[in-house]
């Protein structure tokens, strides 16, 4: 038997090989087009019922309205109370959640597989038919409320929503999905009935399924349910994807937190939508960026600087055109320096440093050799075929990410890099110690700094 060399790390392995199970398709009478895969591995059923409207399709004075109508569906239907429904979720080992994005809201439910036309008739039930009770409004209005209370005594919380707020203005995307105070208030079990009727009754669905199932099996139970409980409705088009924004007014927003011995943080501009030509090219040069620990701007700002905790960049992928940001937490008396420090990370790698092949092969091995544990069981695999009928991608879009990602060279890398890094188009905002900071940020190429409160 030969001995190991301990004095050497091991070299890794080959990447590893997965095959993703296919979805069938089928569309059922009332025009819900139905999407399931066969994975047997346990006897469950992952259950996804994709509805094309986010919190983009909020009211221009009610945002915060698509969230806190969906979340209303976990709390029965009509012919269910909400202990009803928990009674019912219980006999079939179900737990149910719900998830609203900028643009699209998912009604997630898994079950034991053996009970998968109940489940498809609960999902289909609570969805088509919730019971938006007054009372239930109310109370879950208040809670949001509360949270954005809470919200407000985060730097980080505060950063983000500043950060929508300054970078896309009255566009759909300038907000939270939790809204504001205000709008939350004005909100009435009217409104969301409204709501329900015009985003979420009429919008074109999607069912995405994966699990102990046999697909034509499952095709015809989800005919069944849907048969059993949907009522008679004119489908509207899909959404289309949010209007590019226009261009920031303001470059260099401020947030005062007298006292605060960090500065949140967050730098970037408007970015690519998922179905960006350069998708693959612009998740490796995000992994060189700051996407992992070993990046740049995190060995730069944490390692050689000491300045925080971390640092980080990333795409957020959307239909329309979302946000690029870098994103860190720093001393406070670091702010200025920590800020300049990214722009030059941002600066660099689209010009005078690009990625070095070295670089780019640590950055491919990361995605690609962890991938397959990202779709390893069956709610994975259903939140993977979610995303392919979302942004309209192939249906190998999964299976082929790995080779997408190889093939990926230092000019395909370069050139993403070039069409989508803006230094001159990069908002900041700086939540901080109003003291220390303030007058540091009118020297960093951003123009004088606004300031504006933490509501």
């Amino acid at each position: 038997m030969p001995r190991a060399d301990r004095t050497r790390l091991p070299l890794p392995g080959a990447d590893p090989e997965f095959t993703l199970p296919v979805f069938e398709r089928a569309d059922l009478a009332g025009g819900t087009a139905v999407r399931v895969a066969e994975h047997r591995r346990a006897p469950l059923l992952t259950l996804h019922l994709l509805l094309p409207t986010g919190y983009a399709a909020d009211p221009p004075d009610k945002p915060g309205l698509a969230s806190l109508t969906a979340a209303l569906f976990e709390e029965g239907s009509a012919g269910l109370s909400a202990v009803e429904l928990d009674a019912a979720l219980k006999r079939i080992g179900g737990h149910l959640s719900t998830a609203v994005s900028s643009d699209a809201t998912v009604v997630a439910l898994t079950v034991l597989s053996q009970h998968a036309a109940a489940g498809l008739r609960l999902l289909f039930e609570i969805t088509m038919q919730p019971r938006l009770d007054a009372e239930d409004v109310a109370r879950e209005r208040d809670l949001r409320v509360n949270r954005i209370r809470q919200q407000r005594q985060s730097p980080g919380a505060i950063a983000d929503r500043v950060y929508l707020e300054t970078l896309y203005g009255e566009h759909p995307y300038g907000h939270l999905s939790i809204g504001t105070e205000s709008a939350l208030r004005s909100i009435e079990p009217a409104h969301v009935a409204a709501f329900h009727r015009r985003g979420y009754t009429a919008a074109p669905w999607t069912l995405v399924a994966a699990g102990d199932v046999a697909p034509a099996d499952f095709i015809t139970e989800a005919e069944r349910a849907w048969t059993a409980v949907a009522t008679p409705v004119d489908r509207s088009p899909a959404a289309t994807a949010a209007p590019d924004p226009p261009p920031a007014g303001e470059r260099m927003v401020f947030v005062a937190r007298d006292g605060a011995v960090q500065s949140e943080i967050r730098l970037g501009h408007v970015g690519p939508p998922r179905r960006s030509p350069d998708y693959h090219a612009l998740m490796v040069l995000n992994m060189v960026l700051g996407g992992q620990f070993v990046s740049r701007v995190n060995q730069n700002l944490r390692e050689a600087k000491g300045y925080t905790y971390g640092a980080s960049t990333a795409f957020d992928w959307r239909v329309g055109r979302g946000p690029f940001r870098v994103q860190t937490s720093v001393q406070t008396t670091a702010t200025v320096d920590a800020i300049r420090e990214a722009v030059r990370e941002v600066v660099d790698i689209r010009g005078s440093r690009p990625p070095s092949d070295q670089e780019l092969a640590v950055a491919q091995a990361a995605l690609t050799r962890g991938f397959p544990r990202t779709l390893e069981t069956s709610a994975q695999i259903v939140r993977a075929g979610v995303q392919i009928a979302l942004h309209g991608l192939p249906a190998d879009a999964y299976a082929q990410f790995p080779n997408r990602i190889a093939a990926v060279g230092a000019a395909d890398v370069r050139r993403a890099a070039e069409r989508h890094l803006h230094p001159g188009a990069l908002v900041a905002v700086v939540v901080g110690s109003r003291p220390e900071v303030f007058d540091g940020l009118a020297g960093l190429g951003f123009g004088a700094p606004v300031e504006r409160g933490a509501d």
